[in-house]
């Protein structure tokens, strides 16, 4: 049983400047953004909005991922938010233009982002 009927994780990761991150991609202003816009139509009790690290997409931020479904978008604007909260939160259908449907490149994307940051730990 899901405590909410949609949970968003919406990437915050901080990085060093000139390393491509979602707070470089204003994802701060994504999260204000739908938090007004949840409390605006009502569905605070439906969608609960969490900030978190890196999602491993870093080059296509601001990224979030909205659970239960499993829909993971990317480029995400605050200009985006009322479409994301109306049709994905209100009428049950993701917003197409934003989801992220190749989960083979996906993963592979942040296999390799993964093996970039492990390898910069290791050098320092």
């Amino acid at each position: 049983m899901e405590p909410f009927r949609f949970h968003v994780f919406v990437c915050d990761q901080q990085k060093p400047e000139g390393v491509p991150c979602c707070s470089a991609h204003g994802s701060a202003k994504v999260i204000e953004a739908l938090r007004r816009e949840i409390v605006t139509h009502g569905l605070e009790d439906d969608v609960q909005i969490t900030g978190c690290g890196s999602l491993g997409l870093c080059e296509h931020g601001p990224n979030m991922v909205v659970y239960p479904e499993g829909i993971w978008y990317s480029g995400v604007t605050p200009a985006d938010v009322p479409e994301i909260v109306e049709s994905h939160f209100q009428q049950e259908a993701p917003v197409e233009r934003l989801a992220r449907t190749d989960a083979a490149a996906m993963r592979s994307e942040v296999l390799a982002n993964r093996a970039r940051w492990l390898a910069a730990q290791r050098a320092k």
